[in-house]
């Protein structure tokens, strides 16, 4: 079974804020995959009060629709650009996903191993919180056939230590540090918001910054435990991901926009997560 994860597509005219080329690229390189499930961890739109963003990213998208590709959005800060109050943003994030009409994080079964969270990053996941609670709930109570849970959230939990902390993001991190290890399931999480990629081992859990959709780009200095030691200051790009038996393996697939007369992509960071043989964690990266 193959999944995709990425962030920070920026479905816009505005061409300051995202790169048009790259972004339309990826989608249809992904619609190729034929994933299961299309993760995408926030900023979707650049102005959430625009409706016509949301028209923006169904025609670009509409290979996905056509092939009946699963779709299942995280709540990244872009989402609110433009509303004095979230509810005309929410409004349109949920005309576009009526599905998830009222819920602004939720949980999805892919296969029967695999459990996705999906967080709202821009409400509260300090304890006693709502999301919190409810997270904590769906960690500690999911079904002992789940070998993987994966965690979607806008704000990365563990990131470059030079873009400063956004919002609770890290709590999740606190959470994972005391529990991860004790879980039945092995936790993958993937976040967004910076644009570029990253990719981190922590406490029993590999952390991925995939924020390469097609927003303008940001630098990563990949200091402080970074596994992927990227060259490249540009990366386009989106996680594919196989679940097969008891490994996860995955490859960030990159873009190069600016490669015109050859191939464009390579794939210049592979991982492999391994199930837990309860009570024993194996969890490795590579």
């Amino acid at each position: 079974m193959v999944f995709v994860a990425y962030g920070d597509t920026r479905f816009s005219r505005r061409e300051d804020v995202a790169n048009p080329f790259a972004r339309r690229a990826l989608v249809e390189k992904i619609a190729h995959e034929n994933p299961a499930a299309i993760f995408i961890g926030g900023d979707l739109v650049y102005q959430g009060s625009d409706p016509e963003e949301y028209d923006i990213y169904k025609s670009e998208t509409a290979e996905w629709s056509s092939k009946k590709l699963a779709v299942f959005p995280a709540l990244g800060n872009h989402e609110f650009q433009g509303c004095v109050n979230d509810e005309p943003c929410l409004d349109n994030w949920w005309s576009t996903f009526s599905a998830l009409r009222p819920y602004r994080w939720y949980s999805v079964t892919i296969g029967s191993t695999l459990l996705a969270l999906i967080l709202d990053s821009d409400a509260a996941l300090k304890p006693g919180s709502a999301q919190r609670a409810w997270f904590e709930r769906q960690i500690t109570t999911a079904d002992p056939r789940i070998k993987f849970i994966l965690v979607l959230l806008h704000y990365p939990p563990v990131r470059d230590p030079f873009y400063p902390r956004a919002r609770d993001e890290r709590e999740v991190a606190r959470y994972l540090a005391r529990k991860a290890r004790s879980l039945p399931a092995q936790v993958v999480v993937v976040g967004s918001h910076v644009h570029n990629y990253e990719r981190y081992y922590r406490d029993g859990v590999m952390y991925f910054v995939s924020g390469g959709g097609g927003a303008k780009p940001h630098p990563a200095a990949r200091m402080f435990g970074e596994l992927s030691k990227l060259k490249t200051a540009v990366n386009y790009h989106y996680l594919r991901f196989t679940l097969q038996d008891d490994r996860l393996t995955g490859t960030m697939v990159r873009l190069d926009a600016t490669e015109h007369s050859g191939n464009p992509w390579t794939e210049p960071d592979r991982f492999e997560i391994k199930a837990k043989s309860w009570p024993w964690a194996t969890a490795s990266g590579r």
